[in-house]
């Protein structure tokens, strides 16, 4: 698994590429590195939103580079690099020449994945290709995606140390969430210095506080994600419409998820999840007791609808009615996400004789 992620700043600013692995023994980073000329367009498209004399370049690597390679000029920020140009330069126009000569052969192109890269640097004019260089530093052999979150913990100074891990495994999360929506062009492919500071504030505050963080309200669940067959066999007993499934299954998924990263992040948080399902199943059972009594003499098309018409509280006035889990805590998802986990666990249901129902 491979990771990439650069980070344009201000005045005095880095732009950061990341190369993860899960591999026991990474790659090394090498001329022929599809990671190496990934990140090189990369950092080309992000020159126009930066002062390159201003700019550090920073290839952050799991693996090593080979004590041979014209890459190592780059691990010392005073070294000469007009050897590396050249083979930079040799290598991009190797790669090309192939992939024109394949073209002419009508045969299928190599080097896809480098060709971007390559063709960007290319594209340069020397001075600008050796000035890029003169800004490129490559920190080899670090920390692997699994030790990340204790080496950021350990730059946080501003943060007491018992609070350190936790804000490091929250930002990495914002992250790898901008990184994902700039894959997904929902934002702009630089994320700024401003952007990151004000991150950092926001989750010192929120850790200060007591704050509980919505991670999932811009997150919905996997193409090939499938619910439990209680949560649509409940649905389907007060005759629920196809948009019913809908928003129940991506409430649960989103639901599901938060509690698994709240438990995750702080098995403490086990009882405070327990005890706000408590609070749900009462202001559900409120609202069901009135609504089998109310359905006594109804016709069974009618006991469906007043179902649907409890379900459907869940979704558009229970985030809203029932008090939140913690203060502060907005995102509607976890109220109409939790409730189909109680329906799941049959905790909860919709049409008032649902547990015999379910049993029959």
């Amino acid at each position: 698994m491979k990771h990439k992620c650069f980070m344009p700043l201000s005045k005095g600013s880095s732009v950061s590429g990341s190369k993860h692995s899960i591999q026991k023994d990474p790659p090394p980073v090498t001329l022929a590195s599809v990671a190496f000329w990934k990140t090189i367009k990369v950092w080309i498209d992000a020159l126009p939103f930066v002062s390159l004399a201003d700019t550090t370049f920073h290839l952050v690597a799991v693996g090593k580079v080979p004590a041979d390679s014209p890459l190592m000029s780059l691990c010392d920020s005073g070294s000469e690099r007009e050897a590396l140009l050249k083979a930079m330069e040799e290598e991009a126009d190797r790669v090309l020449s192939e992939r024109a000569d394949a073209k002419s052969a009508g045969t299928k192109l190599p080097h896809a994945a480098r060709a971007p890269g390559c063709l960007a640097f290319h594209a340069l004019s020397p001075s600008a290709r050796l000035s890029l260089l003169r800004r490129v530093i490559i920190q080899q052999d670090t920390a692997s995606i699994g030790e990340m979150p204790n080496e950021v913990a350990k730059r946080l100074h501003l943060i007491p140390k018992v609070q350190r891990l936790e804000a490091a495994k929250r930002l990495l999360q914002w992250w790898d969430q901008q990184v994902i929506f700039s894959l997904c062009e929902k934002r702009d492919r630089v994320i700024h210095r401003s952007e990151m500071e004000h991150q950092i504030s926001s989750i010192i505050a929120d850790i200060d506080n007591g704050t509980l963080v919505a991670e999932f309200s811009e997150f919905t669940q996997p193409d090939d994600y499938e619910p439990d067959g209680l949560l649509t066999r409940q649905i389907a007993l007060v005759n629920g419409r196809p948009s019913d499934i809908a928003k129940a299954i991506r409430a649960q998924w989103r639901a599901k998820e938060q509690r698994s990263s709240w438990i995750t992040n702080n098995p403490e948080m086990r009882s405070k999840i327990a005890g706000y399902d408590t609070v749900l199943t009462e202001r559900w059972s409120d609202r069901h007791t009135q609504m089998v009594e109310d359905c006594a003499e109804l016709e069974p098309a009618q006991v469906a609808h007043k179902g649907l018409e409890l379900l459907r509280w869940t979704h558009e006035n229970a985030p809203t009615q029932v008090e939140p889990i913690a203060r502060g805590w907005t995102a509607h998802y976890y109220v109409q996400g939790t409730f189909q986990v109680l329906a799941i666990d049959l905790r909860v249901g919709w049409h008032a004789n649902y547990m015999k129902l379910l049993k029959d």
